[in-house]
């Protein structure tokens, strides 16, 4: 009942919905005892599937739900890092992909906070899965990274640099240690499959400068972390 009120609330005001979707082997088999469905075909049954709708992890899926997903043009949000790092697994992107679903990235860890990895890890998870190379290419997981979760947080306008677009966007350094010689025909790769968040240069937001020379102009961002981290350790 619950999740008739939220798709109808979505629908009347125009909002994206997002759902966390076998992000673990154990939510499925929870949901098939209770309900006699795998998550996505329970979502599907109350209506919440659509272009609107994201599913976030996706990582375990049965085939009928990435076919779900994919016609009804759904958005996957991959959360790699976060899947690595609590052993949950590797998520279907190419089957996803070549179903008609759109992907996105989310950094959902608190142990990595970098979407230069999430976009790269898509690409290099598929290979441990499947053996092959080249399953998803560096401007196909630069989208995924920018245009694509901009996308699906209700945001169209954002994502890309154009006229009437936000001037929401980043530059990143091409002379450190991890993307020293790139050059122009090959710095799209040198970013996604080489790049970290500490090779940031500037970080604009609405035009308004928020990080220069990799330095935030507001805020000691180490220095916030460390007493944050020092309270939450003394708190507990």
């Amino acid at each position: 009942r619950s999740m008739h009120v939220v798709v109808e609330w979505a629908n009347r005001n125009r909002t994206p919905l997002h759902a966390h979707v076998s992000e673990q082997q154990a939510e499925n088999d929870q949901c098939i005892e209770a309900y006699g469905l795998t998550p996505t075909t329970l979502l599907n049954e109350h209506g919440m599937l659509g272009s609107g709708f994201t599913a976030v992890h996706a990582t375990h899926l049965a085939g009928v739900d990435v076919d779900l997903l994919g016609v009804a043009r759904a958005t996957v949000c991959l959360c790699p890092t976060t899947e690595r790092d609590l052993a949950d697994g590797i998520g279907p992107a190419l089957l996803l992909r070549d179903s008609g679903a759109r992907l996105a990235l989310g950094s959902d860890s608190h142990a990595v906070i970098d979407l230069f990895e999430e976009a790269r890890a898509v690409e290099l998870d598929e290979r441990l899965a499947s053996q092959v190379r080249g399953s998803h290419d560096a401007p196909s997981l630069l989208r995924a990274a920018t245009e694509h979760g901009h996308a699906c947080l209700g945001w169209p306008e954002a994502g890309r640099l154009e006229v009437g677009a936000l001037a929401d966007f980043v530059s990143l350094r091409l002379d450190t240690v991890r993307t020293a010689g790139a050059s122009p025909s090959t710095a799209l790769e040198a970013a996604v499959f080489a790049a970290s968040a500490g090779d940031v240069h500037h970080v604009v937001v609405g035009g308004d400068v928020i990080v220069a020379g990799g330095r935030h102009l507001r805020l000691d961002v180490a220095a916030e972390l460390a007493a944050t981290i020092t309270e939450l350790m003394g708190a507990e």
